[in-house]
């Protein structure tokens, strides 16, 4: 039986499946969470939800209910913006959706591929939706489960329009889950598509991008070091790596990046996906990050991320 994308990379989860859900006192520093998922009110969410890493079943059965327990959590947390693409169906209007129950909180990034059963969305309709305040950031752009890396001129259309209204681009690196190659929606998708350096020569022909490499291209740390080394607009962030990892390979990882001079360069995200308490344990994982200083855990928990996407 082809295993179900919803399972999700369990990585380490079997040793971290007795963790509690994290207990966080309300007031705490505020957050910023570039690397969350919307779906559409009536989507409804297979049964039973169990968190992959603590076990624990949660009582959300569709988008509408999801919305609401990951705003009621990003409340507890203080985690004060967050930028969201849809995850599936109708992902530009999932999206909004989020937007307009918490305009302050929620800022829009389209959700985009560029397969076949996924194509790209008409760049007018973008543009318009960034013009009514709907659009703040283009990606998730997930165009390694297309089967492309960002830099096949697929994308060339879709990246000038992001230089043109001066949006930002958050772009799928790194893995993906396990059984995603056998998914009919994926069968083109290739691990090697996920590495930050084919990003390359999208950069150089579009030198005014802003682009995040989101899950920080994990495993390809040599990769991301590179190019964040040589490209100033680019930074990362720490979606699903910061959770579904063990704590000592994700401390490794992300001990790395730091020790190369790029702690500035480092933003907090969960890709938390279908689990609203996926937010917790990942804020718990950068403050129990023993190795960083206060400051550090501050940069990439709240400040990198309003120097990056030009937050009041």
């Amino acid at each position: 039986m082809r295993p179900s994308r919803r399972d999700l990379l369990k990585l380490g989860g079997s040793s971290l499946a007795l963790l509690a859900a994290p207990a966080m006192a309300e007031g705490a520093d505020p957050v910023i969470d570039v690397h969350l998922h919307a779906y559409p009110a009536d989507m409804a969410l297979d049964q039973p939800l169990r968190n992959p890493i603590t076990g624990q079943t949660l009582a959300i059965r569709n988008g509408a209910e999801h919305l609401a327990a990951c705003l009621a959590e990003m409340k507890r947390l203080n985690v004060t913006r967050g930028i969201v693409s849809g995850g599936s169906g109708d992902r530009l209007g999932a999206a909004v959706a989020w937007q307009q129950r918490d305009p302050g909180r929620i800022l829009v990034g389209a959700g985009v591929r560029g397969s076949e059963d996924t194509p790209l969305p008409p760049l007018d309709e973008l543009r318009r939706l960034h013009a009514a305040g709907r659009l703040q950031v283009i990606g998730e752009l997930s165009a390694q489960y297309a089967g492309r890396s960002l830099s096949d001129p697929h994308y060339d259309a879709l990246l000038s329009l992001a230089e043109e209204l001066d949006v930002p681009v958050a772009l799928h690196t790194g893995t993906m889950p396990e059984g995603t190659t056998f998914d009919p929606c994926c069968r083109t998708a290739r691990a090697r598509h996920g590495n930050p350096e084919l990003v390359e020569e999208a950069l150089n022909r579009h030198p005014k991008l802003r682009l995040n490499l989101m899950h920080c291209g994990w495993p390809y740390l040599d990769d991301t070091l590179a190019m964040l080394m040589l490209y100033p607009n680019v930074y990362a962030d720490t979606g699903a790596i910061d959770w579904l990892l063990p704590q000592a390979a994700f401390n490794d990882y992300l001990q790395a990046l730091v020790k190369a001079g790029f702690g500035k360069r480092i933003m907090f995200g969960t890709d938390q996906m279908f689990w609203p308490d996926a937010i917790g344990l990942a804020i718990d994982r950068i403050r129990a990050a023993a190795f960083l200083t206060k400051e550090q855990q501050r940069d990439i928990l709240y400040n990198n991320a309003v120097r990056f996407y030009r937050l009041a």
